[in-house]
């Protein structure tokens, strides 16, 4: 059964908090404290004038000098946030606020004996919406901070949920889940929502069939109770533009008091709310449950949007499921009856309204709030799972595609897929393409239009991934340049392969390769034609006497 052996550690690089936990064998995961009173460390920084403070020490500061939901800068690919100074507002290099709480996890973790091993199976979580290059960022700060991780335990933050809670009902409980898990993930930052098909048995796998985000989660909710307060201070009388304090203030202490009700509420039916007298005296504002759901709801219809997108996105996959006319039009009857459990993860999902309102659209699955630890820590739990990766297939390519030739005598490399590129957009499966996949054409990039050049695939650290082509361990696939060539990647598993002289070859691959700790698994793929691409064979090319493996002409 996955989770029996080996040992693994799992870093949450969360929006609002961060965990590292650590496993070994079929023993129950350890969840270290990084906080002074808790286990979660605050994902917090803040300037003390030159000083860069993190967690803690950072929340200790005046508001306006705070800088929170620090990974939202990657996520909205921003390079500066704005902090005040005692000269004003200052613009401050968002990679250095990163690197600085990404290198205090790593020094927590160390001080409370679970030490990063350089060279071990640590895995890292990301946001499923995010691109490779979003990745690649994460990746290069995390390694600057001295984390020891790549691109080979970079996980979707929903699929690590999901493989935490099935090693969870085998430990537990004995079971073998069997047959389709969605896994609801809602965070500080992103939203994200997984579709996993498990086969049970002794050794169960996994294959991710969708994996779908959104930039609308908890800070979502925090801006509209904000301005909730703000109206109900409106309503007493009180203009918050007059406040004798600057705006930008006014704004982060009603997002701190924001906060502070959204958590409250998810355990009692009402708070007061009762702002700092450092904006003046103000009355204290009674915010109830009812109204935090009325605010969450418009978010909550996106969210069950978004569910059916992942929903259909994940009958894609499956071969023989319709094209994706066919999948828009079916009804929420037919997208659920096939989901058997559902998992709910993030501490988001700690409000009762979220339970609710998912809960409602699966009416014959078995809800989960529980993957053996809380809601906000299902994420770190699967990151440390000691055996969940071994048999995971991945719905959309984690590496490279790259065209190579020669060109006076250099070897040049075009990036025809970058490793983790959506196939579509998620609105894209409600619209009326009739085809969804990533497409690659020519002449839409700057190439030589004659010769021959070669299709590889490495990962995101450059390095080549193995393949096997038809039952042939290849180098890579040999095609003719030209204006016509094209790559198709299709959501069902099948490529399309086109040379310059218009010559195409259909393939298919059964599954993207698996995470396997930091050993990259190989690519299998299998040709659907007669007439295949010319694959190139490493053994021989790789011979001093061989001849070039192409030329230019």
């Amino acid at each position: 059964m996955t989770g029996t052996g080996g040992h693994a550690i799992g870093i949450d690089f969360g929006t609002s908090t961060s965990l590292v936990a650590e496993k070994f064998g079929g023993l129950p995961v350890e969840i270290a404290s990084l906080g002074r009173s808790t286990r979660s460390f605050p994902s917090l920084a803040g300037y003390r004038g030159e000083a860069l403070l993190v967690g803690e020490d950072a929340d200790g500061l005046p508001i306006g000098q705070v800088v929170r939901s620090v990974k939202r800068a990657i996520t909205d690919d921003l390079d500066v946030l704005a902090v005040s100074s005692a000269s004003g507002t200052r613009e401050v290099s968002a990679d250095d606020v990163i690197i600085a709480v990404l290198s205090e996890i790593g020094s927590r973790a160390a001080a409370a004996g679970q030490p990063l091993p350089s060279g071990g199976d640590v895995r890292l979580g990301c946001p499923a919406m995010w691109t490779g290059p979003q990745r690649r960022r994460l990746l290069d700060l995390a390694a600057k901070a001295d984390l020891p991780v790549d691109g080979s335990t970079l996980v979707d933050e929903p699929i690590a949920a999901g493989v935490a809670w099935v090693t969870h009902r085998y430990l537990a409980y004995g079971e073998h889940p069997t047959g389709r898990l969605l896994v609801f993930d809602m965070g500080g930052g992103t939203l994200d929502i997984a579709v996993l098909d498990i086969e049970g048995g002794s050794r169960p796998e996994i294959s991710v069939l969708a994996s779908l985000g959104t930039a609308m989660a908890g800070d979502s909710l925090d801006q509209a109770i904000a301005a909730d307060l703000a109206a109900g201070l409106a309503e007493r009388g009180v203009d918050v533009a007059a406040l004798p304090v600057p705006p930008e203030l006014v704004a982060a202490h009603l997002l701190r008091a924001a906060r502070e009700a959204k958590v409250r509420l998810s355990q009692a039916p009402s708070h007061s709310v009762v702002l700092p007298r450092t904006l003046g005296e103000l009355p204290v504002l009674v915010y109830s449950r009812e109204q935090l759901e009325e605010a969450f709801r418009p978010q909550m219809d996106v969210a069950e949007q978004l569910v059916w997108a992942a929903l259909r996105a994940a009958l894609l996959t499956v071969r023989g499921s319709g094209s994706p006319d066919e999948l828009r039009r079916r009804g929420a009857a037919e997208l659920v009856k096939d989901i058997n459990y559902v998992l709910l993860a993030g501490g988001m999902s700690r409000i009762p309204y979220v339970e609710r309102r998912i809960g409602a659209l699966f009416p014959h699955a078995q809800v989960f709030d529980n993957a053996g630890v809380a809601p906000d820590e299902a994420i770190v739990a699967g990151l440390a799972d000691t055996g969940g990766y071994e048999r995971l297939n991945l719905h959309r390519p984690g590496f490279d595609f790259v065209l190579e030739w020669q060109e006076h005598g250099l070897v040049q490399q075009h990036t025809v897929y970058p490793a983790y590129t959506p196939f579509y957009e998620p609105w894209e499966v409600l619209s009326g393409r009739s085809h969804l996949g990533f497409e690659w054409r020519a002449r839409e990039a700057d190439l030589p239009w004659r010769g021959v050049g070669v299709l590889r695939v490495q990962s995101m650290s450059g390095e080549r991934l193995e393949l096997m082509f038809n039952g042939q361990q290849m180098d890579g696939l040999s095609l003719r340049m030209g204006r016509d060539m094209m790559v198709k990647l299709y959501c069902n598993g099948q490529v399309l392969v086109q040379d310059g002289t218009g010559q195409a070859y259909h393939l298919r691959v059964d599954s993207w390769p698996v995470i396997r700790g930091r050993d990259h698994a190989r690519l299998v793929l299998s040709s659907l034609d007669s007439q295949a691409p010319v694959a190139l064979v490493p053994w021989y090319h790789n011979k001093e006497y061989a001849p070039p493996a192409f030329q230019v002409q």
